[in-house]
């Protein structure tokens, strides 16, 4: 295992032994700002017109260049749908997306994302970079009756309030761990 997964997993055994230390039925956890900890938030009007009309415009920062000129170049086979764009707009959207990639970006969270990928990866879902997944282990896992419950991952912003803002920390939700008790 390299360095990076075990910093990953470590990450996500922390957040599950938390967790899993709430001793009432239910908990509200609300984590606390952390100075420094956002990822840039994306200001190119034309990705925020045409990607954000169906789903967030996720920061660039959350996958390296590589992923998202991949992903601009799929448009036609966008996870099911067909996004394409015209040539000039594809073009300016992946030069944005790739010159504000994690790999060039020195956020902590850029940093940790770039960490957790081996140097050939190319994940084409945020929820596939391994850092991003290792924090959320527990999140879908019907066994915690979270509140809310998001359907997928890409659902940032039914944890993360903020997250259109850049902020992936705060959150609140509830969680239950009635279906541990007693196993």
């Amino acid at each position: 295992m390299t360095n990076a997964t075990l910093r990953v997993m470590g990450s996500a055994l922390w957040w599950a032994c938390g967790l899993a230390a709430v001793t009432a039925a239910t908990a509200i956890l609300v984590a606390p700002r952390i100075a420094g900890a956002h990822v840039l938030v994306p200001a190119n009007a034309a990705y925020v017109k045409e990607c954000g009309s169906c789903h967030m415009a996720y920061s660039p920062q959350l996958l390296p260049a590589a992923s998202w000129r991949k992903l601009v170049t799929e448009l036609d086979h966008h996870f099911g749908e067909n996004a394409s764009l015209d040539d000039a707009a594809s073009t300016a959207i992946a030069g944005y997306l790739a010159a504000n990639a994690a790999d060039g970006a020195s956020s902590s969270e850029a940093r940790a994302i770039m960490s957790s990928l081996t140097a050939d990866a190319t994940p084409l879902r945020i929820t596939q970079v391994p850092y991003i997944a290792g924090l959320h282990a527990a999140v879908l896992d019907p066994r915690w009756h979270g509140n809310p419950h998001p359907k997928t991952l890409a659902q940032c912003t039914v944890c993360h309030y903020d997250a259109q803002h850049g902020d992936f920390v705060s959150r609140k939700f509830s969680v239950s761990d009635e279906g541990f008790r007693g196993n």
